[in-house]
């Protein structure tokens, strides 16, 4: 597959040229080769796409909804034509099968066709009741310019999730995608110019997060910055924010729990951990990161589970034949080792896996085994904390009163998923547990019928449904009084 040509910051509907600019490679995690290179924005870059922003976001609200939602249908249309080479793309810059890339394109494009049906659905509220000559309106209407911070384990599907319901919105969007996987984010770019976006409604900035970050949160245009990465991201998008008091929506970190009852269907269930969990290597948000299994049927369980992960096939993503890629960096692979190690000294053992190849092409890669864990305590690292990668670890329930209060501590609350045959049992998990998301005998991924929010530090606000588009508009207030005199018996001079 050819070297994309180079490209850099994208700025009212141009390709500035790379001059004088940090280039950066862009690494196929595979293999080590170069898939191609990406000149870096700057600050001073930052400011001039707020700015352009800015300029752009008034005529834009002008058009109305339904012209917007027209254009981005007609971007979806773009993407569609060029599905395969967009999701060879994603493969080679971050390195999950081709499988799942044609997925992940054909969910961005199905973002961009979902919100354009608000267009001639979103309204206000009047407000009944009030004395004749006055009225009171509640309006929706755009915040501003939008900064999007996009990560590299879904290129394309988390980008038009984000620009789709903003800019129906009537907002215009600066968007800084990963600087591990920015080439999925300039063809989409390209893709909306050709569809007829207006310069500036959507201007795309690679580069150092820690250069153009702070230089498009803190430019005094940001009305909302929306984010999706880890929880300490998060923290510090929170901090830039503060000073001019801008809107976050983040959406963090997670440590979904697997329940799995006595009673539930165990082949089923196995099956879908086991996808939930090394899907995409296990670099998502919603994967299954701790799986908590009744005593009774643990050992029966694990059986199916390690037999399952000992089937999977993992080599490039280009390959025919894989099941699972590489890690998105030879970085990712090291710490995968690390936490790994630390969960065997806590006192977890190694099923399968639990290291990474250590011969052969795939020792050139970013690759690390599927990895099961057993004997796993609560108090384990890896039932604590995030664990990016394929590495499952099993824990045993035989309450559950107490294995939801258990799974309910984590400081995360992203996603979850039950598994059982009684019916009583499932509706108090779906009360009780403290996640955003809930799935009841089945896996994700998420759609935008769905609101995807977490609890605790897994984030804020959401995205999906009318509440994602509403999340990027501000409600305001209409009173109006038409009525001749008007009143104004509360107005000084006050009665004794």
């Amino acid at each position: 597959m050819p070297t994309p040509a180079p490209r850099g910051v994208f700025l009212d509907n141009e390709w500035l040229p790379s001059d004088g600019r940090a280039v950066a490679e862009v690494i196929d995690p595979a293999d080590g080769s170069t898939v191609g290179t990406v000149a870096s924005g700057t600050a001073e870059d930052a400011r001039a796409a707020m700015d352009s922003a800015a300029r752009a976001q008034p005529a834009w609200e002008a058009i109305g909804a339904a012209a917007r939602g027209k254009i981005l249908l007609a971007v979806a249309e773009r993407l569609r034509a060029r599905r395969e080479e967009l999701a060879r793309l994603i493969t080679r810059e971050m390195g999950k099968v081709l499988y799942e890339s044609r997925a992940e394109v054909d969910g961005a494009i199905d973002n961009l066709e979902y919100y354009p049906a608000f267009a001639r659905t979103l309204s206000g509220e009047e407000v009944a009741g009030l004395p004749s000559g006055e009225t009171m309106r509640l309006l929706w209407v755009p915040r501003g310019v939008v900064v999007a911070i996009t990560p590299w384990n879904f290129p394309a599907a988390t980008v038009t999730r984000k620009i789709a319901p903003a800019l129906l919105g009537g907002n215009t969007m600066v968007l800084k995608p990963s600087s591990n996987t920015p080439l999925s984010a300039l063809l989409i770019a390209e893709a909306f110019r050709e569809a007829g976006l207006p310069p500036g409604v959507l201007n795309v900035l690679p580069g150092p997060g820690g250069t153009v970050g702070p230089a498009l949160i803190q430019h005094p245009k940001c009305s909302t910055v929306t984010l999706t990465g880890s929880t300490r991201s998060g923290i510090e998008v929170l901090r830039a924010a503060a000073p001019g008091v801008v809107k976050c929506l983040l959406e963090l970190g997670g440590k979904a729990p697997v329940l799995v009852g006595a009673d539930a269907d165990l082949d089923w269930a196995a099956r879908a951990t086991v996808w939930a969990r090394f899907w995409n290597a296990g670099q998502a948000c919603i994967a299954a990161e701790r799986c908590y299994v009744a005593e009774s049927v643990r050992d029966r369980f694990r059986a199916k589970v390690t037999a399952l992960v000992a089937a999977l096939r993992v080599g490039p993503g280009l390959a025919p034949h894989v099941d699972m890629g590489p890690l998105y960096s030879a970085g990712a692979r090291e710490a995968m080792g690390k936490e790994v190690s630390q969960a065997v000294s806590e006192g977890a053992k190694v099923v399968v896996g639990g290291s990474a190849p250590a011969s052969g092409a795939l020792a050139r890669g970013a690759f690390y085994l599927p990895t099961v864990l057993d004997g796993v305590e609560d108090s384990n690292s890896v039932a604590q904390e995030e664990i990016f990668g394929p590495v499952l670890p099993l824990l045993t329930f035989s309450d559950w009163d107490d294995v939801i209060g258990r799974v309910n501590a984590s400081r995360y609350g992203l996603s979850s998923y039950v598994f059982t045959r009684d019916l009583s049992i499932a509706e108090k998990a779906i009360r009780e547990l403290r996640y955003g998301e809930t799935y009841v005998n089945r896996v994700g991924p998420e759609t935008p019928q769905g609101y995807h929010a977490g609890f605790r530090q897994s984030g804020l606000g959401g995205e999906g449904t009318v509440w994602g588009v509403r999340d990027y508009l501000q409600l305001k207030t209409v009173y109006v009084d038409w009525k001749e005199p008007h009143r104004g018996d509360y107005f000084p001079p006050y009665p004794d």
